[in-house]
C-alpha cells in the first residue's frame, strides 16, 4: 500500500509539472528563433497578459516576448507574440505599427497578445528612443526603419507562413504603415484605422500637435515641406498598389475622417485596390467590428510565397 501511495504521489507531481515543461518548450522555440537573428540583442518572456476584451488572462493562448533589437545604429524595444500552438500551424505574420508619439500610445504586451490570439504572429515596435531604446523617434522619418527591421527579424521565424507579411496600424501607426508599404514590397496587404494620410492638414487642424511635429520632424510645413510630403501618403497614393483596408469614425476629432475619405479617393483615382469603411459616431480608438473586417480582409488576400 505504501508503494502504491508513493507511485500515486509521483504521478500527481509529474502531471503537475507537465504543462510547465510544455509551456517552456514552446516559449523556448520562439525565443531561440528570435535570438538567431543577428539584429536581436535581448529577449524577455512576458507573463500575466490580459485579454483587452474579456479581461481574462491569455497566457494559455499566446506566448509573448519583449525584445531589444538593432535598427540603424540604435537599440529599439519591441514585442513579439504568437498563438500557443504556433508550432502546429503556419500562422501569418502581422507587423503592428503603434500610434501616438514618444511615450503616448506605446505598445503594450496586452495589445500585441490580444491581436496574436486572433491567429497571427505579431511583431510591434516602440520606435527608437522610447521605453529604454536609444536615439530619438522622428514621427515618420528614419524611424520607419524600426518597423522594416521587424520584417527582417520575422524572416527568422521559419515556423510562420512565409512569402511576406501583413501590416496594420492606427493613427500615426497608419501613417507609418503607408510609408512602409511605399518602401518595402514584402508587405502583401494592410489595414489602417484613423490613419494620418496628410500631415499638412493635421498640422493645420490641431494646434496641440504643432509642437509634436516641430520637435520630432524638425520644423513647420513651410520650413520643411519635403518632410511633410514624406509623411503624407495622399500625395503619393499611386505608389501604394497592395490591398489596403481603411477604417475611420466620423466623430474622430484627433484625425478627421476626411483624411481617410481623401486617401480612398486618391487610391481610387489610380485604380489601386482598397476598401473604405466609415463608422458613424465612432471616435479615434479602434473598434471590434473593424478588427473583424481586418481579419476577413486578410483572409481575402492570402500570402502566397
Amino acid at each position: 500500500m505504501k508503494q502504491l501511495f508513493i507511485i500515486l504521489v509521483a504521478l500527481i507531481l509529474l502531471s503537475g509539472c507537465a504543462p510547465d515543461h510544455e509551456t517552456e518548450f514552446i516559449a523556448n522555440g520562439l525565443e531561440s528563433a528570435l535570438l538567431n537573428h543577428m539584429d536581436v540583442l535581448e529577449v524577455e518572456r512576458i507573463s500575466q497578459v490580459v485579454n483587452l476584451v474579456t479581461g481574462d488572462y491569455i497566457d494559455d493562448e499566446v506566448v509573448i516576448f519583449r525584445l531589444r533589437y538593432k535598427s540603424d545604429q540604435y537599440e529599439v524595444i519591441g514585442y513579439v507574440a504568437a498563438p500557443y500552438d504556433y508550432l502546429d500551424h503556419e500562422y501569418p505574420i502581422l507587423i503592428y505599427t503603434r500610434g501616438g508619439h514618444l511615450y503616448v500610445g506605446m505598445q503594450t504586451p496586452e495589445t500585441i497578445g490580444w491581436i496574436a490570439s486572433r491567429g497571427y504572429i505579431v511583431l510591434g515596435s516602440q520606435y527608437r528612443g522610447v521605453a529604454g531604446g536609444t536615439g530619438m523617434e522622428q514621427f515618420g522619418g528614419d524611424d520607419i526603419n524600426d518597423v522594416l527591421r521587424l520584417i527582417d527579424i520575422s524572416e527568422s521565424l521559419t515556423f510562420a507562413q512565409q512569402g511576406g507579411v501583413y501590416m496594420a496600424g492606427d493613427s500615426r501607426g497608419g501613417m507609418m504603415t503607408y510609408i512602409a508599404i511605399r518602401k518595402d514590397d514584402r508587405i502583401r496587404a494592410a489595414a489602417v484605422w484613423a490613419a494620418i494620410s496628410n500631415s499638412f492638414d493635421l498640422f493645420n487642424d490641431r494646434r496641440d500637435m504643432r509642437s509634436v511635429f516641430t520637435s520630432l520632424v524638425g520644423g513647420t510645413p513651410d520650413e520643411l515641406p519635403e518632410e511633410y510630403e514624406r509623411r503624407s501618403a495622399v500625395l503619393w497614393a499611386n505608389e501604394l498598389t497592395i490591398p489596403i483596408l481603411i477604417g475611420h469614425g466620423t466623430s474622430d476629432w484627433r484625425v478627421r475622417y476626411s483624411q481617410s475619405t481623401n486617401m480612398a479617393e486618391a487610391l481610387e483615382r489610380y485604380g489601386n485596390p482598397h476598401k473604405l469603411l466609415i463608422y458613424p459616431n465612432e471616435g479615434h480608438s479602434i473598434i471590434m467590428p473593424f478588427l473583424d473586417e481586418m481579419d476577413e480582409w486578410f483572409r481575402q488576400h492570402p500570402i502566397i510565397p
